[in-house]
């Protein structure tokens, strides 16, 4: 059986366009690298202002996109899916980097 991914709870990320780092959208509207201090939409409805507004701030960042959250009872919050983990995480890209770098 697949795992419902869609989740509650959504933030709105994209790239930097300048390093390509991942980046959330804050409630100030600014991007930041810290998923701890992204707005959090709480219902679909709000799901679909929050992905306006991060459309509406794309000039430095590539593609929004809504990612499905968990948030712990501390406000721990974590993507769902295995994929957004590791973009928050950032696990792979220094590895690239780096590599992209050695071989400039």
């Amino acid at each position: 059986m697949a795992k419902n991914l869609s989740g509650d709870l959504q933030v709105a990320s994209a790239n930097r366009l300048s390093d390509g780092v991942v980046v959330w959208l804050d409630d100030a509207g600014d991007w930041t690298t810290r998923l701890d201090r992204a707005a959090i939409a709480r219902d679909k409805r709000s799901g679909e202002i929050l992905l306006l507004r991060a459309q509406a701030e794309a000039f430095a960042v590539i593609d929004p996109f809504l990612v499905a959250v968990t948030e712990d009872d501390d406000g721990t919050i974590e993507p769902l899916s295995l994929r957004e983990k590791i973009r928050a995480s950032g696990l792979t890209f220094d590895v690239i980097a780096a590599d992209a770098v050695r071989y400039a």
